[in-house]
């Protein structure tokens, strides 16, 4: 069962950016799959992606400006694909110094 999108244990920016996420099947097998970044904050990512990623799985997150390990927390089916909670793994903290998206929109909180 997927866990609560809305329980973040920071804020998010809402953004757009290509990034790879890349994980083991249970064969073994590598799979890479392109995703759009939806939003980050300080532990973690949204991403959406045309293909469900298990909850619990460790993928790798990428792009030629970015690079961390992270914990899928929860998978959903939406309109255009799969949005994925994504949580940092090994204690990485995301820092606007060290990457910043190129489409970043800080949303008011209501």
């Amino acid at each position: 069962m997927a866990e609560d999108k809305d329980q973040r244990r920071s804020d998010r920016l809402m953004c757009s950016e290509l990034v790879e996420i890349a994980f083991q099947d249970p064969t073994g097998r590598w799979i890479r799959e392109t995703g759009v970044i939806e939003d980050v904050g300080s532990n973690g990512l949204g991403v959406s992606l045309n293909i469900p990623v298990s909850v619990g799985r460790t993928v790798t997150v990428s792009n030629p400006r970015f690079r961390s390990q992270a914990t899928i927390k929860h998978c959903e089916f939406e309109e255009y694909g799969y949005l994925l909670g994504l949580e940092f793994s090994g204690g990485f903290e995301w820092n606007r110094t060290d990457w910043e998206p190129e489409h970043l929109l800080r949303l008011p909180k209501e």
